[in-house]
C-alpha cells in the first residue's frame, strides 16, 4: 500500500542513485579518444606544440587525442566550428593567439572569442623580436624611436590582424609616433622584406628570427620577452629600452565549446597540466622559442579578456578600418 512513508523512501532512493550516477561519470571521462581542431594548416609551431601537449596529456587521460585541420580566414573558420560542437569534452580548440586579434578585428563572426569558449589551460607562449635591416642608418633603439616619431618607417607583417601587424602599431604608439604597414603572405616573406630593405622593420616570433641572430643582414633591437633570452643575450626587452607595455607574445591555449561541464574542465586541465610539467625542457619546442607557462581556466579566460581589449584600442587609436 502506498503511503508517505513508501514515497519519501523512493524519493531518497532516488536522490542517492542520481548522486551516485554523477561522480562515476566524471570518474569515466573520457571513454573514446578526443578531437582537437587546429585552425591552420598542419606543420605550423601551434600544430606542433598543440601536438607535443596532446600527445603527453593523453598519458595521463588514457585516451589519444586526433587532429582536424580547418584552416582558413585568420583562424576563424577552425574557431566557428569548435564553438558550436557539443560540449562534451569530446572536441576542443587549440587557439593560438592570432585567433584573439581576428576576434577584434572582424565585424561578425559566428562566434564569440569569449562568450561561446570555456577555457581549459593557456599552455605557453614565444616572444616576439624587434628587427630593422641591417644597412640601414637605425643603430640603436633611440635611433629607431626617433624616426618612428618622425613617421619615416614602413614595418613588415604577415597580413592585417597578425599578432606582427597589431604589435607593430603598438609599437608606434607607445613611441609616440606613426609607421606604415606593407602586408605581405607570411612570416617568412615579412623577414625577407628587411633582409632586402624593402621595409624598414618587422616584429616577428624569435622562431622566425633565430636563423638570422649572428647575420649581418637584420639587426635585432629588443624582444617582449619577461627577460632576455639566452638565445639572445646581447637582445634588451621591450622593459629595458623604456617600452614595458610593448609585451605581446605569440601564445597557445586549448578551448572548450561553453557550457562544457566543469568536471570535464578540470580533469582536461589537470592533464595538460602535468604535460606542461614533463615537456619544461622539450627540445622540439626550444627551437621555437617556445616557454611553458601554465595557465589554468580563470587566468587563460583573462588572458583573452586583456588581449581583445588591447587589440580593440590599438584598432580604435589607429583607426584601422574592421573587416567584413
Amino acid at each position: 500500500m502506498w503511503n508517505c512513508r513508501g514515497f519519501v523512501c523512493l524519493v531518497a532512493a532516488l536522490t542517492i542513485s542520481t548522486f551516485s550516477v554523477a561522480p562515476a561519470c566524471a570518474q569515466d571521462y573520457p571513454t573514446r579518444p578526443i578531437k582537437v581542431i587546429i585552425p591552420n594548416p598542419p606543420g605550423g609551431p601551434g600544430d606542433i606544440i598543440a601536438r607535443v601537449f596532446a600527445d603527453k596529456a593523453s598519458q595521463s587521460l588514457g585516451k589519444p587525442f586526433i587532429f582536424e585541420y580547418k584552416p582558413g580566414a585568420s583562424t576563424t573558420i577552425g574557431n566557428a566550428l569548435a564553438a558550436k560542437a557539443d560540449p562534451d569534452g569530446y572536441t576542443i580548440l587549440a587557439l593560438p593567439s592570432s585567433g584573439v586579434g581576428a576576434a577584434a578585428l572582424k565585424k561578425q563572426l559566428r562566434y564569440n572569442i569569449e562568450s561561446d569558449f570555456s577555457p581549459i589551460a593557456g599552455i605557453g607562449s614565444v616572444p616576439l623580436v624587434l628587427i630593422v635591416h641591417a644597412r640601414s642608418d637605425i643603430k640603436s633603439m633611440d635611433e629607431f624611436s626617433a624616426a618612428v616619431r618622425a613617421g619615416k618607417l614602413t614595418f613588415a607583417s604577415a597580413g592585417v590582424g597578425t599578432i606582427g601587424f597589431f604589435s607593430s602599431f603598438l609599437l608606434a604608439n607607445e613611441i609616440g609616433g606613426t609607421a606604415s604597414h606593407v602586408p605581405y603572405r607570411g612570416n617568412p616573406q615579412a623577414l625577407q622584406a628587411v633582409v632586402g630593405g624593402y621595409a624598414d622593420f618587422s616584429v616577428l616570433s624569435v622562431s622566425d628570427v633565430l636563423p638570422y641572430a649572428n647575420s649581418k643582414e637584420v639587426l635585432l633591437l629588443a624582444t617582449t620577452a619577461d627577460q632576455r633570452l639566452a638565445e639572445l643575450p646581447n637582445v634588451p626587452t621591450m622593459s629595458e629600452v623604456g617600452l614595458p607595455n610593448v609585451n605581446a607574445k605569440l601564445w597557445y591555449a586549448f578551448l572548450a565549446p561553453t557550457k562544457t561541464p566543469a568536471n570535464v574542465i578540470t580533469r582536461l586541465y589537470d592533464a595538460f597540466a602535468e604535460a606542461g610539467k614533463a615537456i619544461t625542457d622539450e627540445k622540439q619546442l626550444r627551437n621555437f622559442g617556445f616557454t611553458v607557462e601554465m595557465r589554468n581556466p580563470d587566468e587563460t579566460k583573462k588572458l583573452i579578456k586583456d588581449e581583445v581589449d588591447r587589440w580593440k584600442k590599438v584598432i580604435e587609436v589607429n583607426h584601422i578600418p574592421l573587416e567584413e
